[in-house]
């Protein structure tokens, strides 16, 4: 009976070692389901990231086209404010000279400049006025030839004023 308490001894350790073991078990089943628990999350995560991400990717390339709208907006802005002031430096301006007119007569364009404007006939015009003088002033006047238009602008217009006829041109509106 000697080996009775051996037999015990085993015995509670084997007792202990199955308690052991299941309750080493039950953690082991416990970490399992927390490991899934983070992979699933880690996997959410993932997908949001990625969403995101291609949400972001889209911007940029929306942002990119948006700024490559406005560089060629702000071009043709340029652009057409250029050929404004290109049509604002021209003088553009027809002046009726006489609207008298039979219905033979042809419309001329008579260009009608004055270099000395200022001090042959008006000294207080105003300097733009006076730059459209010498730059010339563009005629309209009805008669039946080109002679007789030249005439018609000199009658109003003497060259002994300093006024000059510079270019002649039908007109056709």
């Amino acid at each position: 009976m000697d080996s009775m308490p051996y037999i015990f001894a085993g015995l509670v350790g084997l007792a202990s070692l199955a308690v052991s073991l299941l309750l080493a078990l039950r953690r082991l089943k416990t970490s399992e389901e927390r490991i899934a628990t983070a992979v699933a999350r880690k996997q959410a995560q993932v997908e949001r990231i990625r969403k995101v991400a291609r949400v972001t990717l889209q911007q940029a390339r929306d942002l990119r086209d948006a700024r490559r709208r406005k560089a060629m907006a702000e071009l043709g802005c340029e652009d057409l404010e250029q050929r404004l002031k290109a049509a604002g430096a021209s003088d553009r301006r027809i002046y009726v000279l006489d609207d008298r007119r039979t219905q033979n007569d042809q419309g001329w364009l008579l260009r009608v400049v004055n270099i000395e404007y200022g001090t042959r006939v008006n000294a207080n015009l105003t300097a733009t006025a006076l730059g459209s003088w010498k730059r010339g002033r563009r005629f309209l006047v009805w008669a039946l030839d080109e002679k007789k238009a030249r005439e018609k602008v000199h009658s109003r217009l003497p060259e002994n004023k300093g006024f000059t006829v510079m270019g002649v041109e039908s007109y056709l509106g």
